[in-house]
C-alpha cells in the first residue's frame, strides 16, 4: 500500500511542531523572559578594554560607580548595565581609549551589515547572535533584524513567534497597502516594531512567517512608483541614527527582502564553512548575488560598500581537511577572508541547545578550557568586526 505524500508529510511536520513549542517551553516558560547573567571582574575589563588595576582605581576612587557584588566568596561581579555605566563614566573624563570608544561621533554615521550565504546551515543565525551580544556588550547600540521566515535569531532571544501571532515583524513596517481595502492600516511606524531584548545597548526587529507575505506582495506591485528594493531603507530612516550598528540576519534564499537588505546595507559579511561543497556552493552563491545588484545598481545606481569579508564558520583548526580549505579560501579571496574564525565548539553548541549563546552560558558549567576557547574564538571575530567598524568610521 502506498504513502499518502501530502498527508504523511503534513502529519510529520505537525509532530516536530509540536515536540519543538513543548521543548522550547520547558527551556523558556510563558511570559518569562531570558535574563544576562552577571560578569565577572576579568570579564567587565573585556568590555570595557581597561586593565584590572586600571578598574579597580576607577572603583576605588569614585564611590559612587557600580562597585558589583560580591559572589562565590570573593569574586566580584557586574550587571551588564553596571559595566556601561562605567563606561560612560570613563569616556565623559577623557578616561578612554580612541579604540574603545563604541560610539558614533560627529558625522559618522551606522554602520548596516549584512549576514548572508544561500547555503543553510552555515551558522548565519549564532554568528549573528554571537556578534550582536559582543558589540552590544562592548557598548555599541545595535540593532539585530531577523528576514528569517523561520524566525532562529528572534527565537534565540525567546521570542517564540507561535506564542505571539499577532507580533509586529519587520513585514509590517515595510509591507504594501492594499487599494482596494479601504480599512487598510498600512505600514507600521518601525518604531513600533522594535523590540528591546535582556542585553543591554541591544535591539531586535524579529521575525515570522509573515515575511513571506513581501514576496507575494511584491510579485504583484507595480515597481515604477516605489522599487521594492528602497522600502527598509525607507523604513530604517526613523531610527537609523539611533544605533552605532545595525546587522541583518538573511536566510538562505535571494528573496526581495533579501535583496532589499543588500541594498540598504553599508557593509556584507558572508559566512562559509569550511569545505569543499560549501566553497563550491558560495561561489555559485556570489555570482547569482553580484547579477541581482547589478540589476538594481543599473536601476538606482552604484552603491559600494564599505567592505566585504567572508567570516568562516565551525572552525576546527586540529581536522586537516578544515584547515586545508580555509587556506584555499584564503589563497583565492586574500585580505577578503576575516583572519580569525568561529570555531566549532561544543560549548557553543551546547549552549545553543538552550538558545544561549557564549555570552549568556554560566562558564561554570563548562570544562575551563572548552569555554575559554568558545570565549577566545568569539572574541576574537568580534574584535576583528570591531576593526571593521572603526575602518568604516574613518578612524583607522
Amino acid at each position: 500500500m502506498g504513502v499518502s505524500g501530502s498527508a504523511t508529510l503534513d502529519r510529520h511536520a505537525n509532530l516536530i511542531a509540536d515536540q519543538l513549542v513543548q521543548h522550547r517551553d520547558r527551556l523558556l516558560e510563558p511570559k518569562k523572559r531570558k535574563e544576562l547573567r552577571p560578569f565577572s571582574f576579568k570579564e567587565a575589563c573585556y568590555y570595557l578594554g581597561v586593565k584590572e588595576n586600571s578598574l579597580r582605581h576607577t572603583l576605588r576612587t569614585n564611590e559612587s560607580l557600580p562597585q558589583g557584588v560580591m559572589l562565590r566568596g570573593t569574586r566580584r561581579y557586574f550587571e551588564a548595565a553596571d559595566i556601561h555605566q562605567i563606561r560612560d563614566h570613563l569616556i565623559a573624563n577623557d578616561r578612554m581609549e580612541p579604540v574603545n570608544i563604541t560610539r558614533r561621533v560627529g558625522d559618522e554615521q551606522a554602520v548596516v551589515i549584512a549576514s548572508i550565504n544561500l547555503k543553510g546551515g552555515v551558522g548565519k543565525s549564532t554568528s549573528a547572535q554571537h556578534l550582536a551580544q559582543g558589540l552590544a556588550m562592548r557598548g555599541y547600540r545595535t540593532l539585530v533584524i531577523d528576514l528569517d521566515a523561520q524566525a532562529s535569531l528572534t527565537q534565540l532571544f525567546g521570542i517564540i513567534p507561535e506564542r505571539e501571532p499577532d507580533m509586529a515583524t519587520l513585514y509590517h513596517a515595510i509591507r504594501y497597502h492594499d487599494p482596494a481595502d479601504p480599512e487598510d492600516p498600512g505600514q507600521t511606524d518601525i518604531r513600533n516594531v522594535v523590540r528591546g531584548t535582556h542585553i543591554p545597548n541591544l535591539d531586535l526587529i524579529p521575525s515570522s512567517m509573515q515575511i513571506m507575505e513581501f514576496e507575494h506582495e511584491t510579485a504583484g506591485s507595480d515597481q515604477r512608483r516605489q522599487p521594492f528594493f528602497v522600502r527598509i531603507e525607507e523604513a530604517l530612516e526613523p531610527i537609523r541614527d539611533d544605533y552605532d550598528v545595525i546587522l541583518f540576519d538573511c536566510p538562505p534564499q535571494m528573496s526581495f527582502a533579501v535583496m532589499s537588505a543588500l541594498f540598504t546595507c553599508t557593509s556584507l559579511l558572508v559566512t562559509v564553512t569550511a569545505s569543499f561543497v560549501d566553497v563550491m556552493s558560495l561561489g555559485t552563491f556570489l555570482g547569482m548575488t553580484g547579477e541581482m545588484m547589478s540589476v538594481i545598481e543599473q536601476r538606482q545606481g552604484e552603491r559600494p560598500y564599505d567592505w566585504i569579508k567572508y567570516l568562516i564558520t565551525r572552525y576546527n583548526p586540529t581536522d586537516q581537511p578544515s584547515v586545508q580549505v580555509a587556506g584555499y579560501l584564503r589563497s583565492i579571496l586574500e585580505e577578503s577572508v576575516m583572519t580569525n574564525e568561529f570555531y566549532l565548539s561544543t560549548a557553543i553548541a551546547d549552549a545553543a541547545v538552550s538558545s544561549d549563546s557564549i555570552v549568556e552560558v554560566d562558564p561554570s558549567t563548562f570544562h575551563r578550557q572548552t569555554y575559554q576557547r568558545a570565549w577566545d574564538s568569539v572574541s576574537r571575530v568580534t574584535a576583528e568586526l570591531e576593526g571593521l567598524i572603526h575602518q568604516a568610521w574613518g578612524r583607522v
